[in-house]
């Protein structure tokens, strides 16, 4: 596991951001403009194998420095959902890092979702959506 130390570089992470609440797969550009986005997400990378517990890392700049995590199955289930609170929110990056515990029988794909939650309707924004493998434990 990487240290959260070195996360400010969202070009090292695999992860993908998009400002919807619908998760994609799919590499997201480099901002042309130099800006970060809202949240990385640095551990667990993309095609990870994970099994439970799982610790959730990365850095963020989102309100109240509130970042929300939840753990998908294969069928969009939820297995396990928190949140983590940032170092510094709003205006300034922190780091985030969380353990979850999650349950599956059998192996199988799955996505870690991180986000903010929308203070007005409490939807997803600036997901960024972390597609791996969840292992069932021993």
């Amino acid at each position: 596991m990487g240290d959260v130390e070195d996360a400010l570089d969202p070009s090292e992470s695999p992860a993908t951001s998009s400002p919807t609440s619908e998760p994609t797969v799919e590499p997201s550009p480099e901002p042309s403009d130099g800006v970060k986005p809202a949240i990385v997400v640095r551990t667990p990378v993309a095609g990870d194998e994970i099994v439970s517990p799982v610790t959730v890392a990365g850095t963020a700049d989102v309100f109240e420095a509130t970042v929300s995590i939840r753990i998908l199955d294969a069928n969009g289930q939820e297995l396990a959902a928190a949140f983590a609170t940032a170092t510094c929110g709003t205006g300034c990056r922190g780091k985030y890092s969380a353990e979850f515990f999650f349950f599956t029988e059998e192996r199988q794909d799955g996505t870690i979702e991180v986000f903010e939650s929308s203070a007005a309707d409490g939807s997803p924004l600036n997901l960024v959506s972390v597609p791996v493998e969840l292992v069932p434990g021993i």
